[in-house]
């Protein structure tokens, strides 16, 4: 893969940039990046988890699956899984955000988050880092949609529907691929990733 651009992102930071056609966005970490997309032509057509889950007919996705959009259109085509061989991506949960980690840390709700309750509340999460990231183009932190959440693989009891994360993460850094299906803007965040065993590694991200 011919690399045009690359950068690496520190913990609980946002970056993003358009996309074209054809382009393949490359993630390489230890631990959880939340990726988000938009039509690069019609901002308001953005990537939704549910026609995701609906088109591929899978809670979980990996390679040769796509992600769609709100208005069902395929936006990227998941080419290379290097996380296949530890987990699985997640589709199920959003995202960290600045009040989402205020209210574990005072009420410790979601359960997932019991063990902030009483410590120190970090400053955002990656609704704000996504946010940030696509000021350029307008775009509010109300519009980043549910992203698809590379790295953090998630347990379904499909009796009960209890959802549980679990710290599954790679023992050394791994690559996903994906491949522009429209002309897009694309945004990725280095999550806190508070399942994570410990922040082992920065989040790389490439364009080739």
């Amino acid at each position: 893969m011919k690399t045009i651009a690359e950068i690496e992102l520190a913990t609980n930071s946002g970056w993003a940039r358009a996309l074209a056609k054809g382009e393949i966005l490359r993630v390489t970490g230890m631990t959880g990046a939340a990726v988000v997309c938009f039509n690069a032509h019609d901002l308001k057509e953005r990537f939704d988890q549910a026609r995701t889950k609906v088109y591929n007919m899978r809670i979980w996705i990996g390679a040769g699956e796509q992600l769609f959009s709100k208005l069902n259109n395929p936006m990227m085509t998941i080419v290379a899984d290097g996380f296949a061989a530890d987990g699985r991506h997640d589709l199920q949960y959003g995202m960290t955000s600045r009040d989402v980690l205020a209210r574990a840390a005072r009420e410790g709700v979601p359960a997932r988050w019991a063990h902030l309750k009483g410590k120190p509340v970090p400053g955002h999460g990656c609704l704000e880092s996504l946010a940030s990231a696509l000021q350029p183009w307008g775009i509010a932190a109300h519009e980043v949609p549910m992203p698809l959440n590379l790295f953090q693989h998630t347990e379904i009891d499909t009796a009960s529907g209890a959802i549980r994360p679990l710290p599954v993460r790679p023992a050394r850094p791994v690559a996903v691929d994906l491949r522009a299906e429209m002309d897009l803007v694309v945004a990725v965040s280095a999550c806190l990733d508070l399942e994570a065993p410990e922040q082992r590694h920065p989040v790389r991200v490439s364009i080739a």
